[in-house]
């Protein structure tokens, strides 16, 4: 346990430099005089939030992004081996990017028409995921990414390296990348991920840092990609810090 920390320790300071010096996203702004603002953030030792967020220019408002929020959804919980991955296609469906998944099933005229959205609200043996209903949530948040036009809003990831515990930091992070395909009724690889529990018995045996982070001899996930290096300083210090369920 010993040689974790201090692995994990070594790690952390250099993602924590990274998240310091993180540099925007072409294309995009933010204010460095509003104080308000996540990206002024870089004095850890006032526990002020790391520069880890910036303000995307391709969003106002309570608009959907496509890139954290949809992407993960429907990749998590659709693009499964054997459903709808690039492989397997099931039924003509692939939904692995924006390209594939708004390539039909999606109507954007009429929203409660879309397929994609009926399947997710069928309560029948048509019903999508088919190992587990949607959160009403979930399926209002798709509804309305649908409504607002489909579009690939694309925001930057935005997370509270300062204050960092189970249910506010690692368990949402969890729900949104990785819960989908580890859950009681579709557990990948037999990993459950949807309770502090099944979550602590990959923290000790360091397979959940080890893949999140792609660490060779890990196979990476989440599989729509590496999550950001602020995302993984959240991981980290949670794990240094105990690994409670706080």
């Amino acid at each position: 346990m010993k040689t974790l920390h201090y692995f994990l320790f070594i790690g952390l300071i250099g993602m924590l430099v990274s998240c310091l010096y993180e540099k925007p996203t072409p294309g995009t702004t933010s204010n460095t005089n509003d104080p308000t603002n996540p990206a002024n953030g870089t004095n850890t030792a006032t526990g002020v939030t790391l520069a880890c967020t910036i303000t995307p220019n391709t969003t106002t408002g309570d608009q959907v992004c496509f890139n954290t929020q949809i992407l993960p959804l429907i990749v998590s919980n659709c693009a499964t081996s054997g459903c709808h991955d690039a492989k397997s296609r099931a039924d003509g469906y692939e939904l692995t990017s924006y390209k594939t998944i708004t390539s039909k099933g999606i109507n954007t005229g009429k929203p409660l028409s879309s397929r994609l959205y009926q399947v997710m609200m069928d309560t029948g043996e048509d019903r999508m995921p088919p190992s587990a209903p949607l959160s009403k949530a979930q399926t209002d948040l798709f509804l309305k990414w649908i409504q607002q036009g489909a579009k690939e809003t694309i925001c930057n990831v935005s997370v509270d390296t300062a204050n960092v515990t189970f249910s506010k930091s690692v368990r949402p992070m969890l729900d949104t990348y990785c819960v989908g395909c580890h859950k009681t009724g579709a557990a990948s690889g037999s990993v459950l991920l949807d309770s502090y529990t099944g979550v602590k018995i990959y923290v000790d045996n360091q397979r959940l840092f080890g893949t999140m982070s792609s660490q060779q001899g890990y196979s990476p996930m989440p599989p729509i990609g590496k999550l950001t290096d602020c995302q993984l300083v959240v991981v980290q210090k949670w794990i240094l810090k105990g690994a409670k369920n706080d």
